[in-house]
């Protein structure tokens, strides 16, 4: 398997930051994004950069959405999601995140932050029965768990929550992907690493930044770890570079031009 790129201090202009479960930033055109920022401990907030955008993929806890209020305190960040989810916000945090800095953002369309065009990709997060379970038992809001966004931006594919739908293949056809942060803990509506690294192949991601794999809760835990996947693409000799990070690791992405 070919280099996954190089691990980083926060100054380069073209990086990921794993931080946990599938909250991950993003270093794109001078620009700070965070995607579903659901930030537990080791992450210090302290420490993070300020975002200038929070994507959310939909409304579960495991999304970070209840974390808003604070983030915008702190950030004065902007926020966008599916547009189910960013009437709930707006009607939820009325008193505190000005309407003007939520914008809604459904399957197919697109959105302007500086120069960076971030689109919304359909995704599929059908949860059976335990999975509702677990999530009223840990969601503490009735924030919309549907539909679920994944997010294009600068050859970055961040998936959201999902399993694998040809769909999602079909929209970003055309599209330079260079870096795919997909689900693999192949349990409550979440992709397996079979999936993934399908999904993967499908859309030609040059690497996959696993996700969704971190136990939610002591009690939660998810069927398949990075490790899984690693050994899948080695046995299949996929040309997809698999790059588990850990959590608070950075990575650089080169060679883009050709994503822009």
């Amino acid at each position: 398997m070919r280099p996954c790129g190089s691990v980083v201090g926060s100054e380069s202009n073209l990086t990921l930051t794993f931080l946990g479960h599938s909250a991950i930033h993003f270093e794109v055109s001078n620009l700070d994004i965070f995607v579903d920022p659901y930030l537990r401990d080791p992450v210090d907030l302290n420490k993070l950069p300020r975002g200038h955008v929070v994507l959310y993929s939909h409304g579960h806890f495991d999304a970070g959405v209840l974390l808003a209020p604070m983030l915008y305190e702190r950030w004065r960040c902007q926020f966008a999601g599916p547009k189910k989810l960013i009437t709930w916000m707006r009607r939820k945090f009325k008193k505190q995140i000005r309407p003007e800095d939520l914008f809604a953002i459904d399957h197919g369309q697109a959105l302007y932050f500086g120069d960076v065009k971030v689109q919304a990709v359909t995704a599929h997060h059908p949860l059976n029965r335990l999975g509702k379970t677990i999530m009223t038992l840990f969601a503490r809001s009735r924030a919309p768990a549907k539909p679920v966004n994944g997010y294009y931006f600068d050859g970055y594919y961040h998936s959201g929550a999902t399993i694998y739908t040809p769909a999602i293949a079909e929209q970003l056809a055309g599209l330079n992907i260079h870096t795919a942060c997909l689900p693999i803990g192949g349990k409550y509506a979440i992709a397996s690493p079979q999936e993934a690294l399908k999904l993967a192949e499908e859309i030609n991601a040059e690497r996959l930044v696993p996700m969704h794999w971190q136990p939610l809760m002591d009690q939660v835990f998810f069927r398949y770890q990075p490790s899984d996947l690693i050994r899948l693409a080695r046995s299949e000799g996929s040309k997809v570079n698999v790059c588990p990070l850990a959590i608070g690791e950075t990575l650089q992405i080169k060679d883009v031009s050709a994503h822009r």
